[in-house]
């Protein structure tokens, strides 16, 4: 018994000794070049850094991907380095292949020679379904160190990113034009055509002819009807493509309710309606008591909430029960704005 236990114990020593010399070896890895400076040059990027005693080689890193292993010299010419600004770290190695655990760093991108204008941006796209707003995106002009974008003919916006959102965008959209710039001048320009999505719009177009809105009908998520008086989708008098809703001694409430809006900002709630005389009315429960009268033609309203916390819940009420005459309603829409 004895004996197995020396045995136990002897392997226990060894397994904790075997442990404790990876540990110690572990420790004993090189220390990192104590700096790395990046120069810029016309077309490549010029690196030099600090020499590590008992360092085997050096081991080179651009942003993410290694482009020089086994340097033996304390300096490396980077031709292929990109017009816009990267990381490059440096690394030092032991003869066991073990880097240091640390590294020096520096930034650096080709100088651009006077004279050379940049090239024009690439693959400009524009989003169409972001409520927030309309987003450009585009490939990078070579030689660019920023890009200006234009709205509709007019500056708009100077960026050093590849992408721009549009907070300010409409729901009708914009065209959008993209230059490349540096010192020595800037590029053309490419466009797109883009806008910002609405968070809902209810035209009538998918429901069929003599569809009652019932209560609680729901246009998306979160976002539906109560109703009262059997409002009836028709195609007697459009504003545009081919349906809208009419309402006789009735009312629609266009609720943001179950569980409230997604995101804090302001919300406006825009509608065409058409009357041809009396009266109707319109309120909700962020502030708007209206009463309008019927004037025989299309009319938008736009009614616009206050700063709305992620989870506040709104209602619209378009409510013509005070006489017989048809109210018609199309194009129902919400807009998002963040501020």
């Amino acid at each position: 018994m004895k004996h197995i236990i020396h045995i136990i114990v002897l392997a226990v020593i060894t397994v904790v000794y075997i442990s404790c010399e990876k540990e110690d070896y572990a420790l004993q890895r090189l220390s990192a070049p104590a700096q790395l400076t990046a120069s810029r040059g016309d077309t490549s990027v010029f690196l030099k850094w600090t020499k590590v005693e008992d360092a085997s080689f050096y081991t080179l890193v651009r942003g993410l991907k290694v482009i020089a292993d086994s340097l033996t010299v304390e300096s490396y010419e980077d031709d292929s380095a990109p017009d816009t600004l990267t990381e490059y770290r440096i690394y030092a190695v032991d003869n066991q292949g073990w880097r240091s655990a640390t590294y020096a760093v520096d930034s650096g991108y080709l100088g651009i020679p006077d004279g050379i204008e940049p090239r024009v941006p690439a693959k400009l796209e524009a989003s169409d379904t972001n409520i927030e707003g309309c987003l450009l995106s585009w490939s990078a002009g070579r030689f660019a160190t920023s890009y200006k974008v234009y709205k509709n003919g007019t500056f708009y916006k100077e960026v050093t990113n590849k992408k721009f959102l549009d907070y300010a965008a409409s729901v009708t959209g914009a065209e959008y034009t993209v230059y490349s710039v540096n010192h020595n001048g800037m590029s053309k320009g490419i466009s797109v055509t883009g806008k910002k999505a609405y968070q809902c719009l209810d035209d009538y177009e998918t429901y069929e002819i003599g569809s009652v809105i019932e209560p609680w009908t729901f246009i998306q998520d979160r976002i539906g009807y109560y109703t009262e008086g059997n409002p009836l989708v028709t195609n007697e008098r459009p504003f545009n493509g081919t349906k809208s809703l009419s309402i006789k001694k009735g009312k629609i409430e266009l609720m943001f309710d179950w569980g409230g809006v997604w995101n804090d900002g302001y919300y406006t709630i825009s509608f065409m309606t058409y009357k041809a005389s009396g009266p109707f009315k319109l309120y909700s429960d962020f502030g708007i008591d209206d009463t309008v009268q019927g004037t025989g033609e299309w009319v938008q309203y736009n009614y616009q909430t206050g700063l709305l916390k992620a989870g506040d819940k709104f209602k619209m009420v378009i409510d013509s029960r005070e006489d017989d005459d048809i109210l018609y309603v199309d194009n129902l829409s919400i807009e998002y704005a963040k501020e």
